[in-house]
């Protein structure tokens, strides 16, 4: 999935099940915490998931990891 942009303590993302005329929003804040970034570094990066549901997602992991 790929972080569409962040507006205020929401991310807003492109997932299977959701595109970007209705985006799944979820905590930045907990997106951050799981892929070891900073929330103003999370729009137009693209994650993996442990969970995915149609109002929810959790478990995130940064695809391509330019810092490894």
């Amino acid at each position: 999935m790929t972080v569409l942009l962040t507006i205020g303590e929401e991310a807003e993302l492109i997932t299977p099940h959701h595109d970007a005329a209705a985006p799944l929003r979820v905590p930045s804040h907990r997106i951050a915490a799981q892929a070891g970034l900073p929330a103003n570094e999370l729009p137009g990066r693209r994650f993996t998931v442990e969970r995915l549901t149609a109002t929810d997602a959790d478990g995130f992991a940064l695809v391509n990891d330019p810092r490894r």
